[in-house]
């Protein structure tokens, strides 16, 4: 109970052809197909300890069937249990930033910034770890999660990165990000639109 937030393993569900699979949280709504499933079996992460799941399936097809099985459930831990030392120091004196091209990578219990440099490219510390299926990039300027139509799940097989931390320069991560689930839409396409200026500089970093 009252877990910060809740992620489900949906990787035994199947979905037939235009059923949905509808979840909804405190504050969120996500509806998934198909498609979506076969890019990725995770749901979205929702701030809060509880989601309802409510799945529609087309009739009349003789044979076509949908199920929904939870394989395992992903929770974050309460702020009371949660015993660690801050690379801060005893005092936290950063500021949030609202930079568009900006996200948070989560991962399991942990989290790093992760930076846009290109519509569905990123780059963040090697030191987060590599990502998994239920990895997502939250583009939302607060502690909690970013609605689904603003989280991005990773494409596992594109990540490359240093690992652990060796030494000074050493400590990298490089990645893709799949199609938003809600919206379709890339992160650099999406962010762009909130800043006005659509391409590099502005929905994500110009290296050049």
């Amino acid at each position: 109970d009252n877990a910060p937030w809740i992620q489900r393993d949906l990787s035994g569900s199947e979905l037939a052809a235009g059923a949905t699979l509808t979840i909804v949280g405190d504050a969120a709504t996500q509806v998934i197909t198909s498609n979506d499933l076969s890019s990725n079996e995770f749901s979205a992460v929702f701030d809060g300890s509880s989601v309802s799941l409510e799945l529609s399936s087309p009739g009349g097809i003789r044979g076509v069937t949908s199920r929904v099985e939870v394989s395992q459930v992903k929770v974050g831990l309460c702020k009371d249990d949660i015993i660690s030392e801050s690379i801060c120091g005893d005092t936290d004196d950063r500021t949030p930033s609202t930079d568009v091209r900006m996200g948070r990578l989560s991962s399991g219990g942990g989290s790093c910034t992760a930076w846009l440099i290109s519509e569905d490219a990123y780059v963040t510390a090697g030191h987060c770890g590599t990502p998994t299926s239920s990895s997502r990039i939250h583009f939302v300027f607060s502690n909690g999660s970013a609605p689904p139509e603003d989280q991005y799940a990773v494409d596992v097989s594109q990540y490359v990165g240093s690992g652990a931390f060796t030494s000074s320069g050493n400590d990298w991560g490089v990645g893709r990000v799949l199609p938003n689930s809600v919206t379709g839409k890339l992160p650099g396409v999406a962010q762009s639109e909130k800043c006005g200026t659509p391409g590099p500089g502005c929905g994500w970093f110009n290296l050049g």
